[in-house]
């Protein structure tokens, strides 16, 4: 089985750039080895700054077999009445390469024609591939494509080296004047020029060997052996690491998105793909600018110099003056590499001092007022405006929380009245990444209770998949009221999300309000909160678009987005099966925890209780029966009952209707289940003696009633009638 390495050589390529471009490269090599008809054990996808690459391991040496069908002309007019071929049937089997006693007569809808049977040569793997593989690399997207010299082709970075091979042999191709070969460029500074690769086999080896470390697995770990012997060596701990995303490249390749937060964010990510051959060293600032935040210190070192930060081991909260970057290129002259890393990162933290010294001049609350020159989008109004209507919704959600765990509605007002404020302070200005986290800050030196300022630092929170949910109550409700308000304004003037295009971040958004709601155990009504966020877009804007529809727009993406995370795994849990996510959301999703939880505890009995699968049966028996029947308005008259299993199901099933209504209350799904199966022997011999669909007019409508009831107390935990793997 031979392997199989496609290289493009390119100029330096920015590292937000390889999501998409790895996703794409990813998806379409894939689909290109589909239209090849070669299968193939592994595909997986390299990128580096100058390179990106796509193997195939396990490639099949040829095509595989395959028959393809042309329809013809009518045999009416391919045959006279003699039955010989006519003019027709020659010249439709000429264009096919078969003689005309080849084709067949068939019978279809429109009657009785000819066909051509013909079959596709197999080819060898690298002659079926070189007419593909210029698709291929064209189709390779980036978030801006640029286009060089005299040529029309589009890529991210202009292309200087195509590199094919199928084991030894060069899969040959052009490209804008670029013929493929087997020769690779080695690291600029440390073994600059192009080098040939004899066998696909050797492709990493033969770069490594040229400093070139091509697999970004092996370079994360390797930047991470080295950070991490400084940190140890300098009696440090690393900040903000130990998360390692590229781990699960695959996820990654299949969640663009995620892919592209992550990049942004994690520095690890960012290093790997910034470097070819890692070396990492030591410096160091002054003691005097620990006065700082610690989060600017952190933003300035991660988010703007890209490095990374230390914090005494003996208490992690304490960070040293020091710091770990990561050069691309070898140890040569590293002392005057370091100075430069230092004397950036003094010119840094000078004007943080400095930005920091004059926010601190104006309390919080009388920024307020200056959002109104913030847009937060030209058909939504100002920040100001998204305030007040976070405010709203706020105030909405925390009607709704149950006597017992009460939210102090005045500071979540306040805490949503300031949360944007720190929008137009000087350091969230130069680092937007501070927002929120300033506003926590600013919010304490400006003596706001406790409470409101920890609201206003966790309110964008979670911001990816490895983020962490909001600690408080109080910062929980802010949280979702913040980013449905997002979601509902942005839908109002048409900004939905389509296919991989979301440029808002509302999916990010979504599946934040149904983490928070979920892992935070937030009992909300989903519906009634974006009523009232969409009343006041509405009100704000004076959108048009039907208030109803828009909420069910929204309702049916916020479905959507709990869908994903249960059926991925994620913070709380493993994957749930489809069949059964869909179950339970079928039963009602308005509160997103609730139904979570129906799902979980419908995956736990799916795998361990063997009562499940007979009570789901007996569940769909009734359901099925009773599709298209609408019983709300029909009561069920025991006096027309004719069978003992009649009036035993409807005693059963009156029993249960208390028991069950108390198990919803207290959320006992598991409980509730219990009396689903109590149910299923009397449903089983309902259905043996009694005729449901009777001729009597009076007895079927009556018995349909019976069962639709019965139907409705089901629902309560789930459709059983989507759980398809059983």
């Amino acid at each position: 089985m031979p392997r199989f390495v496609l290289e493009i050589g390119t100029e330096e390529i920015p590292p937000r750039y390889f999501p998409s471009a790895l996703a794409s490269l990813y998806a379409g090599g894939e689909a290109m080895l589909g239209r090849a008809r070669l299968g193939c054990g592994e595909a997986k996808v390299y990128g580096t700054p100058r390179r990106l690459a796509f193997i195939a391991e396990g490639l099949a040496a040829a095509q595989a077999p395959h028959t393809r069908e042309e329809r013809g002309p009518s045999a009416r007019v391919a045959f006279d009445a003699d039955g010989k071929p006519t003019k027709a049937a020659i010249g439709f089997a000429r264009r096919h390469g078969l003689p005309p006693e080849k084709l067949e007569r068939r019978q279809t809808d429109q009657g009785e024609y000819v066909f051509a049977i013909i079959q596709e040569p197999e080819l060898p793997a690298g002659e079926a591939l070189a007419p593909l593989l210029p698709g291929l690399i064209t189709s390779i997207s980036f978030p801006k494509a640029m286009r060089w010299g005299a040529g029309a082709l589009r890529f991210g970075r202009p292309i200087r080296w195509l590199l094919a091979l199928l084991d030894d042999q060069v899969v040959e191709f052009e490209l804008e004047g670029i013929r493929s070969g087997r020769l690779t460029r080695g690291h600029p500074t440390l073994d600059d020029g192009m080098h040939p690769v004899t066998h696909a086999e050797r492709y990493e080896d033969a770069l490594k060997s040229h400093y070139i470390i091509v697999d970004p697995t092996e370079r994360r770990d390797e930047v991470n052996r080295q950070i991490g012997r400084i940190a140890k060596d300098h009696g440090g701990w690393l900040v903000g690491t130990g998360v390692t995303p590229y781990r699960e490249l695959e996820l990654l390749l299949r969640e663009p998105e995620e892919f592209a937060y992550q990049m942004a964010t994690n520095l690890e990510l960012q290093t790997t793909f910034l470097v070819e051959w890692p070396t990492a060293a030591l410096g160091e600032f002054e003691k005097r600018f620990l006065e700082l935040p610690r989060a600017v210190l952190e933003t300035e070192m991660q988010h703007v110099q890209s490095y990374f930060p230390l914090a005494s081991r003996d208490n992690r909260n304490e960070l040293l003056p020091a710091f770990i970057a990561v050069r691309d290129g070898g140890e040569e002259h590293l002392d005057k590499v370091v100075a430069g890393w230092e004397n950036v990162l003094r010119a840094k933290l000078i004007d943080a001092s400095y930005f920091y010294e004059q926010d601190l001049k104006v309390a919080l609350a009388e920024r307020v007022e200056a959002l109104r020159g913030v847009v937060f989008h030209e058909q939504l109004g100002t920040m100001y405006d998204k305030t007040q209507r976070v405010r709203l919704v706020a105030r909405a959600a925390a009607a709704q929380m149950p006597a017992g765990d009460p939210v102090d509605e005045a500071l979540l007002d306040r805490a949503a009245y300031l949360c944007k404020a720190d929008l137009t302070t000087e350091m969230v200005t130069e680092l937007s990444d501070l927002q929120g986290v300033m506003g926590g800050e600013y919010a304490s030196r400006s003596r706001e209770p406790e409470d409101v300022a920890t609201a206003i630092a966790e309110h964008y929170r979670p911001r990816s998949m490895d983020d962490g949910t909001p600690g408080s109550p109080l910062a929980r409700l802010l949280a979702i009221a913040d980013k449905l308000d997002t979601i509902t304004a942005c839908f109002a003037v048409g900004i939905v999300p389509t296919g991989s295009a979301d440029p808002y971040g509302l999916r990010r958004e979504g599946t934040g309000v149904v983490r928070i709601a979920v892992e935070g155990k937030v009992h909300l009504s989903s519906s009634e909160l974006v009523r009232v966020a969409l009343a006041a877009v509405q009100e704000q804007t004076g959108t048009e678009r039907p208030g109803e529809q828009l909420q069910e727009e929204v309702l049916a993406f916020l479905r959507q987005r709990l869908e994903t995370y249960l059926e991925r795994e994620r913070p709380g849990g493993p994957a749930i099966r489809y069949d059964l996510v869909n179950a339970a959301l079928a039963a009602g999703c308005d509160d997103l925890f609730d139904a979570s939880e129906r799902a979980l505890v419908l995956a736990d009995l799916a795998g361990s209780d063997r009562h499940f699968l007979p009570t789901v049966i007996a569940s769909t028996r009734v359901s099925n029966i009773v599709k298209g029947f609408e019983g709300s308005e029909v009561e069920v008259d025991a006096k027309l009952f004719q069978h003992e299993s009649e009036t035993a199901l409807w005693k059963a099933y009156q029993q249960a209707l208390g028991e069950a209504d108390a198990a919803v209350q207290r959320g006992d799904y598991r409980g509730l289940f219990q009396l689903f199966h109590a149910l299923r022997a009397p449903i089983d011999r309902y259905f043996d003696d009694v005729l449901v669909m009777a001729a009597d007019g009076k007895l079927r409508r009556n018995r349909l009633a019976t069962c639709w009831h019965i139907n409705q107390l089901f629902r309560q935990l789930a459709d059983f009638t989507l759980v398809v793997q059983v």
